[in-house]
């Protein structure tokens, strides 16, 4: 393909020494050849940036940023700071991409005259094994804003920011929240605010690998509680975000349903473990979920998520001493081993499977 436009892809990296040369290889294997490679090095304790620098020389198109680690988030808005491509493309260094799929999605996009070009991933498990997408539209189906905005709000798996292509004027304004290390591509719906079409391609390009020690699996309890108050964060400004635009409300039951589910069980968590969270921070989330109405329709939220929304709306106060006299009654009942149950609230990625289970398109 002759007079490429230029491509710039961002790939954030992070302590990423096992994983990074096996992306990089899929990366300027590319077909599409007219990519500029930026290496953000997020402050790396390990040997990846000694890795991103070999890179470097072995690759003209290949420039690697250093800087203080910040964050998943801030190492993107880093990337695009520095990006000079009229397109953007995000992969993360643990993951890897198709020979294709810049050539194919670039040329969807560039035919249809869209904003956006949508794709599929697919899991790898370390032990080898795969599981793929789900079909959900036919190849190269183009959408108006308010179609491709309903699809990527109902559909979690629409989130990565690594299965697209965008043009970069769709960045300019964007927020990327400081510290934000989980579930900092959820603000992807202030770019498909701004598109006049988008095109979708049902194809798995993007290799997501499901490590056991990655952000989403921690078994550490301070970065469980950062992961859910992050997730829970940036679902009610998407909340907030839809609530405002009346185009989006077919997308608003789900919407809802994770905020609220979101929000009700990181509650929960904070009266378990207080010392993970400011005292200022229960407040702000109480008065989120204070903001919350829910109706008949709304049903799906379950029931005693919404006996604490009500609580809530009561007094905050009274709420938060009717869970802690709960949590203290259970410890006490599993102390002398009447029962044996659990204080502390579901992961947060079982209620994005609830979810999927609940409103299945």
């Amino acid at each position: 393909m002759n007079n490429q436009p230029l491509l710039t892809v961002i790939v954030p990296c992070y302590n990423v020494e096992k994983y990074i040369d096996k992306c990089l290889l899929s990366i300027v294997g590319q077909i599409y050849t007219n990519l500029e490679i930026l290496l953000i090095n997020d402050g790396s304790t390990d040997n990846t940036g000694m890795i991103c620098d070999t890179w470097q020389e072995k690759d003209s198109r290949i420039r690697v940023i250093n800087k203080q680690n910040e964050g998943l988030a801030y190492a993107r808005k880093t990337g695009l700071e520095h990006s000079t491509g009229e397109f953007i493309a995000f992969v993360d260094p643990d993951d890897w991409i198709d020979t294709n799929m810049y050539t194919d999605m670039m040329s969807a996009l560039l035919t249809t005259n869209s904003d956006i070009a949508m794709s599929n991933y697919c899991r790898v498990f370390e032990d080898g094994s795969m599981q793929k997408s789900i079909n959900r539209q036919e190849i190269n189906k183009t959408m108006n804003r308010v179609e491709a905005m309903t699809m990527i709000l109902n559909d979690s798996d629409c989130t990565s920011f690594c299965i697209y292509i965008f043009k970069k004027t769709l960045f300019a304004d964007v927020v990327f929240h400081k510290g934000r290390g989980y579930a900092e591509d959820l603000i992807i719906h202030q770019l498909f605010h701004r598109i006049s079409q988008a095109v979708y391609l049902d194809r798995e390009y993007y290799y997501y690998l499901q490590r056991k020690d990655s952000i989403t699996k921690s078994n550490n309890i301070q970065t469980e509680m950062k992961n859910y108050s992050d997730f829970s964060d940036a679902y009610y400004e998407r909340y907030y975000f839809v609530n405002r635009h009346p185009e989006y409300h077919n997308a608003l039951p789900f919407v809802k349903f994770m905020t609220t589910s979101l929000g009700l069980n990181l509650l929960r968590n904070i009266v378990v473990y207080p010392q993970h969270f400011s005292k200022e921070y229960f407040h702000i989330k109480a008065k989120q979920m204070r903001t919350i109405s829910l109706t008949s329709n709304d049903d799906i939220v379950q029931r005693s998520l919404r006996i604490d929304l009500y609580l809530l709306k009561i007094n905050p106060k009274w709420y938060k001493f009717i869970r802690s006299l709960y949590v203290s009654i259970i410890h006490i009942a599993n102390h002398i081993k009447i029962t044996n149950r659990k204080t502390s609230s579901p992961h947060y990625y079982s209620i994005v499977l609830l979810g999927k289970k609940n409103f299945k398109r």
